[in-house]
Order: C-alpha cells, then sequence, then structure tokens
C-alpha cells in the first residue's frame, strides 16, 4: 500500500522538475528574444517597447484629428441633440421601462 507521505514525495518532485523545464523554457526564451532584437538589454527593450507606444499615440491622435468629420464644437452639439432626444421619451412617461438618467444613479436598486 502507499502511504500518503510516499504520494507527497513523488508530487514534490515532480513540481521540482516542473520548476525547473519552465526556467529553463523561460531562460532559453529571453535568449531567442535577446538575439532577435539585437542582443540588448531588458531595460533596452522596455524603452524601445515604451517609446513604440508614445509614437504610436501621438500618430493616432494625428490622423483622428485630421480624419475627424467635423470640428469639437459641432460634435459637442451633436451629442448634446441626441443625449436630449434620448431624454424626451422618458420624461413624457414612455413605456415604464426606461427612467431619466438623473434618477438611475440616485435610485435604490430594486429588491428581488
Amino acid at each position: 500500500m502507499v502511504s500518503v507521505k510516499d504520494l507527497q514525495d513523488v508530487v514534490d518532485d515532480l513540481k521540482g522538475q516542473a520548476t525547473k523545464r519552465a526556467s529553463d523554457l523561460l531562460g532559453e526564451g529571453k535568449e531567442e528574444m535577446r538575439r532577435a532584437v539585437g542582443g540588448h538589454s531588458d531595460a533596452t527593450i522596455v524603452g524601445t517597447f515604451a517609446l513604440g507606444l508614445l509614437l504610436g499615440a501621438i500618430v493616432g491622435a494625428a490622423v483622428a484629428l485630421l480624419f475627424a468629420p467635423f470640428t469639437g464644437d459641432e460634435a459637442r452639439r451633436r451629442l448634446g441633440e441626441s443625449v436630449e432626444k434620448a431624454r424626451e421619451p422618458a420624461a413624457k412617461g414612455g413605456n415604464g421601462a426606461t427612467r431619466p438618467v438623473s434618477s438611475v444613479a440616485s435610485a435604490p436598486y430594486p429588491s428581488s
């Protein structure tokens, strides 16, 4: 018959082997990545990644400004009109399924 201690020893041994193998694979992966990017340090890689994110955000904002269909004032006006249209049915009573936006935050949760 196999004792609990024997099973625990086997589990601990397998756990140690798995940890060592995972560490080895992670180390190999880091080495491969370093070779792929020219052998740079981790700090250089992270810095380059952060710079890429920043430049991507700047380019994305510039493209959004250049290709926006209308100005900011026009966008705010249209958004305000849409909100007013959405509020009108609720203010008139609607079908009972909607409430004005201002009452949603202060209304208690329905009890079950």
